[in-house]
């Protein structure tokens, strides 16, 4: 017969068992409902993500950002509600929400719990861009009129002389001609964000390098500020690969200074400080004539790039945007902030 204290320390064991049965149970069915709320929060995180990216994409083209916001939070990314709230002008706010089911939790009234992501994106300066080309502009020059044409002149050995000759080429009174300390071509072999396009992919030191980014259209994807290097003397291939971007809307560097410092450098070259981008549509490459001011005296030939300043809408198709609106001229970006 079994001693009576034997079995009550039977009887403990199995009801300490049963405790700790239940007490894992517990913990377990807490860690599937935390672990299955953890996974809308990442839907709910996608959801707002996307929201807050389409309603300052509207907010560029001029759509409803609201509309759009709302259209990507809950029809293609499964929110149930959605806030959205439009700051400032140029930048969209989502808070994007869903009911989650939960197994455990619901022993104790708790049948669902509403999870919540927020994000925010603007339609902003673009402050990173790709598809940049090798032509850069002071940032002088973009205080042209909207709308203005300027001529890029393709030498540096032979620089027009404005006091001599008119360099108004349309008559407004204003100097078109974009020569010397206005303009240069630069290398983006160090400079770029990322690899060139497909086939340009050597320095851009040379001149079949420099075609062949204009002619493509791959340029470079550069975060500003950056110091790109440039190389000096006539630069014939970028006329003649212009001709073939006749009516080409294209995102042109800006800088503000040269001699900044640079890990490469091509023989000869200058060194840029891009701080800003800009717009432009290639008009067509061509040859200028330059009349002497005094109206006698030989015509000075040159083949130039026009181009036309940009003032309507004009946005990089990747890179960043600062947290800041943009102006008239400025290029945009969409992309989530901070």
């Amino acid at each position: 017969m079994q001693p009576a204290f034997e079995r009550q320390e039977t009887g403990a064991a199995l009801v300490q068992t049963a405790l700790l049965l239940v007490v894992l149970l517990l913990f377990v069915g807490l860690a599937v409902d935390v672990g299955s709320l953890y996974a809308v929060r990442r839907h709910m995180q996608n959801a707002a993500d996307a929201g807050a990216l389409a309603g300052a994409r509207a907010i560029c083209f001029s759509g409803d950002p609201i509309a759009a916001a709302t259209d990507y939070a809950q029809n293609r990314n499964g929110a149930d509600t959605t806030l959205v709230e439009v700051i400032d002008g140029y930048q969209v706010r989502v808070v994007a929400t869903r009911a989650a089911t939960t197994y455990f939790m619901g022993l104790a009234g708790l049948d669902t719990i509403d999870v919540s992501a927020e994000a925010t994106a603007a339609c902003g300066v673009a402050e990173s861009a790709c598809g940049v080309w090798p032509i850069a502009f002071s940032v002088t020059i973009w205080e042209k009129s909207c709308s203005d044409v300027v001529a890029v002149w393709d030498d540096d050995k032979i620089e027009p002389d404005c006091t001599l000759y008119n360099c108004d080429l349309d008559g407004d009174g204003d100097n078109d001609i974009v020569a010397g300390g206005d303009r240069g071509w630069l290398d983006f072999s160090e400079a770029s964000d990322s690899a060139y396009g497909e086939g340009c992919s050597k320095s851009g030191c040379g001149a079949d390098e420099l075609k062949c980014l204009i002619v493509s259209d791959y340029g470079a994807k550069l975060s500003l500020p950056v110091c790109v290097p440039g190389a000096s003397g006539v630069k014939a291939a970028a006329w003649h690969a212009a001709k073939e971007r006749q009516g080409a809307h294209v995102i042109i560097p800006l800088y503000d200074s040269i001699g900044c410092t640079s890990a490469h450098d091509c023989p000869g070259g200058l060194r840029y400080n891009i701080v800003r981008f800009g717009c432009a549509t290639v008009v067509e490459a061509t040859t200028a004539r330059l009349s002497p001011v005094a109206g006698t005296g030989p015509v000075q030939n040159a083949k130039v790039i026009l181009m036309r300043i940009d003032c309507d809408h004009c946005d990089t198709r990747c890179g960043s945007a600062a947290a800041s609106p943009p102006g008239p001229k400025d290029v945009t970006a969409v992309s989530l902030l901070d």
